[in-house]
């Protein structure tokens, strides 16, 4: 089992976005510096993503699984789609996944739309030598993530909302809390529109033990280029190690 540093820095981008070349280049200066790197499928119907994320996978033309052929993904690298494009074709997706080299697939709405598909990719991720990887809404049953810990994943990542631009709002800091509670020692990863060294380090004190940075990267990537993006991760490295 690939086992994560504590505190760890991931890293969302969509494949191939804003450009085939960007998108490379973007991939390679992570090597070293991101300790786990989330790589979205795009789809035509990113319903849990924010609006920037989802106008990336929208402005993306390769959508599916045509669209992670090829790529050179790093170390630890976990696709990131969504169930409903996938319903009835786990272990085709589990396939794909590992000849492309990934660690996992995470999909945010199994267990917000067909929680009775769990069992499915559970089997379709260990028979092709994946690991699993869930998504845990910000409000979810005790039990469930009880549950869901009991199968050893890679992590488990928290679905945590706030506004930007005001600190670590009191139920954020709770629903972790909660959370590393009901999963012991399995990893815990947060995202909180984390933009800066200060929101990373309150995610890490609230008990995460890993946060990804998606769209203040990605943002900085396609106004300001490579440079402005990887300043910024090295910061909030910086800030959390």
């Amino acid at each position: 089992m690939v086992a994560l540093p504590r505190p760890g820095l991931g890293v969302y981008i969509t494949a191939h976005w804003p450009d085939p070349t960007a998108f490379s280049s973007f991939l390679k200066a992570l090597d070293g510096l991101a300790d786990f790197v989330e790589v979205g499928i795009p789809t035509n119907n990113p319903k849990y993503d924010g609006p920037f994320i989802r106008s990336s996978h929208k402005s993306t033309p390769i959508k599916g699984l045509k669209a992670i052929e090829g790529i050179p993904l790093p170390r630890n690298a976990v696709l990131m789609g969504y169930a409903e494009d996938f319903a009835g074709k786990f272990d085709e997706l589990a396939r794909a996944a590992a000849e492309a080299g990934a660690t996992s697939v995470l999909l945010p709405d199994l267990l917000i739309d067909m929680p009775e598909r769990l069992d499915d990719y559970v089997k379709a991720m260990k028979s092709h030598g994946l690991e699993t990887t869930f998504f845990l809404p910000g409000k979810f049953p005790y039990q469930l993530a009880e549950r869901l810990a009991r199968h050893n994943p890679l992590f488990i990542y928290i679905g945590l909302y706030a506004a930007t631009g005001i600190k670590l709002p009191v139920y954020v800091e709770r629903n972790i809390r909660i959370a590393k509670a009901h999963i012991g020692d399995t990893y815990l990863v947060a995202g909180f529109a984390i933009d800066s060294g200060e929101k990373a380090r309150a995610v890490i004190e609230a008990g995460a033990d890993g946060i990804v940075v998606g769209t203040a990267a990605m943002r900085l990537l396609k106004e300001r280029g490579l440079d402005a993006a990887l300043n910024l991760l090295v910061e909030i490295k910086g800030s959390i190690k």
